[in-house]
């Protein structure tokens, strides 16, 4: 969940709610999608899913489950390719300001391809070893930034009513990208009865960090001014410098850090997608892998500004509650019916 998200949440929540009243809409957000999440690991343990896809097939019958898999597969390696091309032009803007951006996504991309060689096992190493570096650092980067926050700048609460929040309602979902990701993962889990607890934990870390971020970067740089920048988090970090220390501008360390969780975010959907491919094909999934790598670089090439980006962004929210809620509930009702006529 930690990609791109957090670097631009607080501007694409401000431009909705038109206030500082963002972080209400984040925590609705998260306490909605936490049911959910209840719900959807019941509804898994009570049908027994130990293969989503072969789950599908149940449901649909064979010929359309593979059609609804490959449309599913499709949306992995459109956020796949969208978060290397997030990243590429992350680091034009800030970092390797003259290297072409198509060396950049395809140095991710192979590197992704190196991991995901090892499969699940070696990604969930490296989220493991990654996710407390990245937290340690944020948090520490956050506690120096304390002296330039402001919290009138988030006053009033609910200034404008309570109307503008539920029109927030449902945006910032990129943020929410990777949550949907368990129902495919639930098969592989050995022990069932930690599943609530685990998907939860790790979807509500993430959550916690965004109100932290949205407070203290609207706090900071007030509303108009996270509306008008493009990545408010990285803005924020830059507005203020910590003298005494061996570096004096800490956004080198959030770039670096978020580099790191762009990858695995990447790397994670890729295997996803291949893993999927390989489900529906029953081919290899070394094979799927290649086939993989100029089908992503050639999605990630495709925009060719950053209006393009947030655009593809916005197409790939309207597919995720799809992925996360609509998918989920028209399996179970087909399933649950089928099953019930089966048994009388």
């Amino acid at each position: 969940m930690l990609g791109i998200g957090m670097l631009t949440l607080p501007r694409t929540i401000t431009e909705k709610v038109h206030s500082s009243d963002g972080w209400i809409v984040l925590i609705l957000n998260g306490l909605l999608i936490g049911l959910f999440i209840c719900l959807l690991v019941a509804m898994l343990k009570k049908h027994q899913v130990t293969s989503y896809y072969t789950y599908m097939e149940e449901a649909y019958g064979r010929l359309l489950s593979k059609v609804i898999g490959l449309l599913v597969v499709l949306y992995f390696v459109s956020v796949a390719s969208f978060e290397v091309l997030a990243m590429s032009e992350m680091v034009r803007f800030y970092l390797l300001e003259d290297t072409p951006e198509e060396i950049v996504i395809l140095t991710l991309i192979l590197a992704s391809v190196h991991l995901l060689t090892g499969k699940i096992k070696a990604i969930a190493k490296v989220c493991v070893f990654f996710l407390p570096l990245t937290i340690v650092i944020v948090l520490f980067i956050y506690l120096l930034s304390i002296r330039i926050v402001d919290l009138k700048n988030i006053q009033p609460v609910l200034g404008k009513g309570f109307l503008p929040v539920m029109k927030g309602m449902g945006t910032g979902t990129l943020s929410f990208f990777g949550i949907e990701l368990f129902i495919f993962l639930f098969g592989l889990v050995k022990n069932q009865k930690k599943v609530r607890s685990g998907v939860l934990l790790g979807f509500f870390i993430p959550v916690i960090l965004y109100v932290i971020t949205y407070v203290l970067v609207v706090a900071a740089l007030t509303v108009p001014e996270v509306k008008a920048v493009t990545w408010p988090t990285i803005s924020f970090i830059q507005s203020f410098e910590v003298k005494g220390i061996f570096i004096e501008r800490l956004e080198l360390f959030l770039l670096i850090t978020w580099i790191l969780q762009f990858f695995c975010t990447h790397a994670i959907y890729s295997y996803f997608a291949a893993e999927g491919m390989t489900k529906i094909f029953n081919n290899s999934y070394t094979t799927n892998l290649i086939v993989l790598v100029p089908v992503m670089f050639i999605l990630a090439e495709i925009p060719k500004n950053t209006i393009q980006i947030f655009k593809m962004s916005d197409m790939l929210g309207y597919v995720f509650p799809v992925i996360l809620i609509g998918l989920p509930i028209v399996t179970f009702v087909i399933v649950q019916v089928k099953r019930s006529r089966r048994s009388r």
